[in-house]
């Protein structure tokens, strides 16, 4: 079956692009690997965006605020600004927590109303570069499923389109693999004596002692609540797999669940609020904090984005600071960012001459700043602007990769996705 533009990957990042390109009049094709789209945003157990808006200021436009209105509209979603992250006091990030399961609703949505074309429970196999376009094969439920297209865009979260059309990508060393984590949600919480807790800062002894017993892996236990519930999302559990490796992978799963089992039990007996909850879902994939990610022609630093770096071909900007989740010591090293960066078009695209972006956290960016870009803000961000830009592309019948900075920034004027950089900061 034909398509103007196939997106392998249906995470956030996928989504956003398929949406700004179908909204565009293109006939758009998402191949998803689950039964749902969203990724970690909906899958994971992740209830919250981290950096959605900058000081309370709102910085993202599109597609994606609509999601962000319809989640807070839909009594699902709540901003909170400057929170500190739970294993560092002195950052603070604003966010917005929202409830998963309604975020399956509107993503799916506004798919349909944009007439988005999606295959789940399908997983890509290979792509062929062929002399006016692509071929593509996945596979579903053991059969065989071929699909044709001009133009990809690839947001595997790994490269892996980029890699079957024989792409540079950056090595990803197996034991500089951040840990996971397996979150899950917890039920029938007091959530006003929850919170009172943790700002009386008791919550960092409770850690402490939990890590002391090894009952957490590592030095983090962070509640989310989950808005329009009585629920929390946990953040705590600690894997250190090769996610790459279907043994490795299953190991990590298996490793996280039985972690569960006490430390539901430790919340209970010594967190206030938690006394009579219950567990009522844990994720049935790792949140993984790697990637395999592309070489592209452009690789954003952390110089980069601590000078604040303005780009031309900017698509995207960011304010989540660096966020490292050592392997070996299980810890999280922080680096605090003063101002809102840029993600340039460049580092989407592959050095060879393909109509092919990368979106996602798999873009080309060095380790450290590759601990900032991954978050989602950023990564729809990117995802919706690489969509319209592929969208004029496709109108037009023109190459990507030909498109000058200067160019890419018209395009961009004219879509008003990207945040007025110098006004924000």
């Amino acid at each position: 079956m034909n398509s103007d533009l196939i997106v392998v990957g249906g995470g956030t990042a996928g989504v956003m692009a398929a949406l700004a390109a179908a909204s565009r009049g293109i006939k758009v094709t998402i191949i998803e690997q689950q039964s749902a789209c969203g990724g970690n945003a909906t899958l994971s157990g992740l209830a919250e965006f981290n950096a959605v808006t900058f000081k309370k200021r709102l910085i993202y436009k599109g597609f994606e605020k609509k999601i962000f209105d319809r989640l807070v509209e839909w009594n699902s979603g709540k901003y909170y600004y400057q929170l500190p992250m739970s294993s560092d006091k002195s950052i603070r990030v604003d966010r917005l927590r929202y409830n998963p399961e309604v975020l399956k609703l509107i993503l799916e949505d506004l798919l349909t109303e944009n007439n988005v074309r999606i295959y789940y429970n399908t997983s890509f196999r290979s792509a062929q570069k062929l002399t006016n376009g692509f071929e593509i094969e996945a596979e579903s439920f053991g059969k065989s499923v071929q699909l044709s297209t001009k133009y990809i865009i690839d947001g595997t979260s790994n490269s892996a389109v980029a890699v079957s059309l024989g792409c540079q990508t950056q090595p990803l060393a197996s034991n500089k693999i951040p840990v996971s984590t397996q979150l899950f949600r917890l039920s029938n919480v007091d959530l006003t004596t929850l919170q009172e807790f943790i700002d009386s800062g008791h919550l960092s002894e409770i850690i402490n002692d939990a890590f002391a017993k090894d009952i957490i892996k590592g030095r983090i236990l962070a509640f989310a609540p989950i808005p329009g519930t009585n629920d929390v999302s946990v953040n705590v559990t600690r894997t250190s797999v090769d996610y790459r490796d279907a043994l490795q992978l299953s190991r990590g799963l298996q490793e996280s669940r039985k972690q569960i089992s006490s430390i539901i039990v430790f919340i209970k007996e010594n967190i206030p609020g938690c006394e009579n909850s219950y567990i009522s879902n844990i994720a049935p994939i790792l949140g993984v904090r790697a990637s395999i990610k592309l070489k592209g022609r452009t690789t954003l630093s952390l110089s980069d984005i601590r000078q604040a770096r303005q780009f031309e071909d900017c698509v995207a900007v960011g304010c989540y600071p660096v966020d490292v989740h050592d392997p070996i010591t299980k810890k999280v090293h922080f680096m605090k960012i003063n101002s809102m960066y840029q993600i340039p078009f460049s580092a989407c695209l592959p050095q060879e001459d393909l109509n092919l972006a990368v979106i996602g956290k798999a873009i080309s960016t060095d380790d450290e700043t590759f601990a900032a870009t991954r978050v989602m803000p950023i990564v729809m961000n990117v995802g919706e602007s690489v969509g319209a830009i592929f969208a004029y592309a496709i109108n037009a019948h023109k190459n990507i990769y030909d498109f000058s900075p200067s160019k890419i920034q018209q395009i961009l004027n004219q879509t008003n996705l990207v945040s007025n950089f110098s006004e924000v900061n």
